[in-house]
């Protein structure tokens, strides 16, 4: 018998009819098509359900009666769709009527995400609602009592409902071509079954986790099949293939599984050995016959072992992405549309230049961008360009071999162009770095190979390139301080983020954000009156922008007493950071024609401010210590120590 003969067996597909059109519109078919198939009545008067064949192996149905066998059967279940014209069709019958508020009724299953209401004249409106919500009768109740609704158009049980209330209904029926539509579909999926079940289910369970412990049984509880790692898991002795399964297993929980000659997964079990395994029974059904088991056992101390392995190695390197765009916090309608935008860039290979103020997140989208990239499997390698040397950035991204340099390690050490290979490298301020450097960077970017510091040997990567920058960068290159051809190699695609200051909205839920996350960090639980607590932080213009909101909810949250958040509390945090930015607009600088000296004089004032205390100077101005290092540089060789 092939598969067409297979497909054409009278009780392999099953209509069962809700309503009596439908089942007529099925005999009309006999005629007109060549797909063999049985039907009967569902109507509630009559026992349908003892009368499907056993032998059934797919069923079409409409409606509620459709979703109530998906419950019942394991069985694939068709829908005969509803179209555009059934429903117009039923609409017009009923507005003919005279009705003018009118409701159609269908289970989710049949017409999904409907408009709520269309206004179509003065006198006829449409109400489109679904069952997904809850019960037909609660859905029907609500239509009659709260929106008064004259008329109700739905499947079978809706109709009937509709009547008990004293409301007009009309059963909303599907053509026959939606239910040759149906027979095609059943047809189809009979064909797919038919040549994929004997073919895939043994060999397909063996593949898939070849590396575990694997048995198959046929239906004489002979043992076919078994490799090394079962021997190792279980302790065979011998050979057990040829085996009756009961005379290798002495466990009687696996040997209750096996016997039940019914489907297992992620089944936790201890051995007498002591291993805690994994089972995954999966026995094998051809026309409801049992043809054998496979069993597959997994070790989970293997498992354990492996995951933390990944992830150590992952979270050394510090290749991970933590963030993606649902960990946005913003109702500003400007932003929203750079998320949009960002969301569209992940698509593309091409690289990202992310424009924005200190604090703005400009990692933050970097890191949800290879998230919802092709990428999002690979790593993600992130680089301060700024809190490096030209030297140090150089070996840190391309690597090099051993004795490169005095205290190169030994071996060497691949870069991260290398270990970003697969995924995407983030370069955070990109406007920092040197015109040499940028050089060799355009060189890299162009060619798609990069070649360690001190050897020879050309190595190929596949690196998807974010940069981050809160300079002008095409001003620079009119100033001839950033080379052009580099700024249009990085420029392809551009996010200009919007600073907190404007976008206002934002402020007290990006603060509420924070505060939840710094309290479960603080292990504090905070309580305040409504969110007008908050409110003084909008006067506020964090300069910081999110960084800085985020280090003044920290401090909140560790200075708050009693455990509940008060305006006056929040409006003494504002005040204090106030205090402190006059504090340093009151710094008097001596005018110079060298702007780096005036720039090294406002840095060392500073210090000088906070007590040569270079931790909080840093927290406050949000930049790095080795970013103040760099800034309170007097000239090449002069510098102020550690």
């Amino acid at each position: 018998m092939n598969i067409e003969q297979k497909v054409k067996r009278l009780e392999d597909i099953l209509i069962i009819a809700p309503y009596p059109e439908l089942a007529k519109d099925a005999m009309q078919l006999r005629e007109k098509t060549d797909i063999p198939f049985s039907l009967i009545s569902g109507d509630p008067k009559n026992p349908w359900q003892q009368q499907i064949n056993p032998a059934t192996r797919v069923i079409i149905s409409r409606g509620g009666m459709a979703k109530s066998l998906r419950k019942m059967q394991e069985l694939p279940v068709i829908d005969v769709p509803v179209t555009p014209a059934d429903i117009l069709k039923s609409i017009s019958a009923v507005a003919r009527s005279g009705y003018k508020k009118i409701a159609i009724i269908t289970p989710a299953n049949i017409l999904s995400k409907p408009s709520r209401v269309m206004e179509l004249s003065d006198q006829l409106q449409l109400i489109f609602v679904t069952d997904a919500d809850g019960s037909i009768e609660n859905v029907v109740k609500r239509l009659i009592e709260d929106e008064k609704v004259e008329a109700i158009i739905g499947d079978r049980v809706s109709a009937q409902i509709a009547l008990q209330h004293h409301v007009h209904s009309h059963l909303l029926k599907s053509s026959e071509e939606s239910v040759l539509t149906a027979l095609d579909t059943a047809t189809n999926v009979l064909r797919a079954q038919t040549s994929e079940r004997t073919k895939t289910k043994e060999m397909q369970s063996i593949l898939d986790v070849i590396h575990e412990a694997v048995l198959t049984i046929d239906p004489d509880g002979i043992i076919k099949v078994y490799n090394d790692a079962a021997k190792r898991i279980f302790g065979f002795p011998q050979d057990i293939a040829g085996r009756k399964y009961s005379d290798c297993f002495t466990d009687p929980v696996l040997l209750n599984v096996i016997e039940e000659k019914k489907e297992e997964r992620q089944m936790l079990h201890t051995l007498a050995n002591g291993k805690k395994i994994v089972i995954h029974h999966i026995p094998i059904y051809i026309d409801s016959i049992f043809q054998g088991s496979v069993g597959i056992y997994q070790e989970i101390s293997k498992i354990q072992n492996m995951e933390l392995n990944i992830r150590k190695r992952l979270n050394d390197r510090g290749l991970t992405a933590k963030n993606t765009f649902d960990d946005f916090v913003t109702t500003n309608t400007e932003m929203k549309q750079v998320v949009t935008e960002a969301r569209s860039y992940a698509q593309s290979e091409a690289t990202i230049l992310v424009y924005g103020e200190t604090g703005t997140g400009k990692e933050l989208f970097a890191q949800s961008i290879h998230n919802a990239s092709k990428r999002n499997k690979g790593p993600f390698v992130s680089v301060n360009c700024a809190a490096l040397s030209e030297n140090l950035l150089e070996s840190e991204l391309f690597g090099y071999v051993e004795g490169a340099f005095t205290g190169a390690i030994k071996g060497g050490r691949p870069g991260l162009f290398e270990l970003a290979h697969g995924g995407s490298l983030f370069l955070d301020e990109i406007g920092e770095i040197s015109l040499p450097f940028q050089a060799k960077l355009l060189r890299v970017l162009q060619e798609k190979e990069v070649r360690r510091i001190g050897g020879d040997r050309i190595i190929p990567i596949d690196v998807r390139v974010i940069c981050a920058t809160n300079k002008p960068l095409f001003d620079l290159t009119q100033e001839g301080l950033f080379r052009e051809d580099l700024y249009y190699r990085l420029s392809v695609l551009e996010l200009s983020l919007i600073p907190l200051r404007d976008r206002k909205e934002d402020i007290i839920p990006l603060a509420i954000s924070f505060l939840k996350a710094e309290m479960q960090r603080e292990n504090r639980v905070l309580v305040w009156e409504n969110t007008d607590v908050f409110l003084p932080l909008i006067d506020h213009q964090w300069l910081g922008n999110a960084r800085e909101l985020q280090n003044a909810i920290h401090r909140l949250v560790i200075c708050t007493p009693e455990g509940t958040i008060t305006q006056d509390l929040v409006s003494q945090i504002i005040q204090s950071i106030k205090k402190k930015q006059k504090t340093a607009q009151k710094l008097e600088v001596e005018i110079s024609t060298d702007f780096r000296k005036m720039e090294t004089d406002i840095w060392r004032k500073l210090l000088n401010q906070y007590d040569g205390n270079k931790e909080r100077l840093c927290e406050v101005y949000n930049i790095s210590k080795t970013t103040l290092w760099r800034k309170l540089l007097i000239d090449n060789n002069e510098q102020i120590g550690e």
